[in-house]
């Protein structure tokens, strides 16, 4: 899934980007055996670091505060390893911000890999939006500077990162919502953080 990541991103319409990955170590006895997964993928455009797994807010945030310059970018957006991101979703959310005075954007979803079924649905959110804030799916979230440097505050770590990020998003910033439902699928698997439960075994 992480080769995958990387290749998705290598494949977007937009080029102008920095992909930076943390990956998140429980034990580091095969760290010299992780760069086989991605080692002929790596460019100029491709930041990995490596970290003791953490609560998910530090963990993201390790990230992006590994790209040297992090502060001269404009979009930042949260990718998940296990889900899949066609080629104009990065030029459709920079098209977003460029066209709306909005902080923080996400989208519904419509494509679910569910273990080995395929399906189409309206997956709105996963719960838990503060109340009259609308924010979409967790793993479609983007966001200015402006409101990076609001969750860069965040020193009290007790929820989910996404559940932190839009409590502190919607008392302070302009939330929109992006129509990317053709360009992304939700990958649902057993070993999911927070959806593993959603995993279909067999159809009925």
């Amino acid at each position: 899934m992480l080769r995958g990541s990387i290749l998705d991103i290598k494949n977007q319409s937009y080029r102008n980007i920095c992909h930076s990955i943390n990956v998140c170590l429980d034990h580091i006895s095969n760290l010299d055996l992780i760069p086989k997964v991605f080692d002929d993928l790596i460019d100029e455009c491709l930041v990995i670091s490596y970290h003791r797994n953490e609560h998910q807010h530090t963990n993201h945030i390790k990230a992006i505060l590994e790209v040297d310059g992090w502060e001269e970018y404009d979009i930042f957006v949260k990718i998940d390893d296990d889900d899949i991101y066609k080629k104009d979703y990065v030029k459709t959310i920079v098209q977003y911000f460029e066209k709306n005075d909005v902080d923080v954007v996400s989208s519904v979803m419509a494509y679910q890999i569910n273990g080995k079924f395929l399906r189409k649905g309206n997956y709105h959110n996963l719960g838990a939006n503060p109340e009259m804030c609308d924010f979409k799916m967790p793993a479609t979230f983007a966001f200015n500077l402006k409101a990076l440097k609001q969750i860069l505050e965040l020193d009290n770590l007790y929820a989910f990162e996404d559940n932190m990020w839009r409590d502190i998003w919607c008392k302070k910033s302009v939330i929109g919502e992006v129509d990317n439902t053709e360009n992304v699928l939700w990958h649902i698997h057993g070993k999911n953080t927070t959806t593993s439960d959603f995993l279909i075994e067999r159809e009925k």
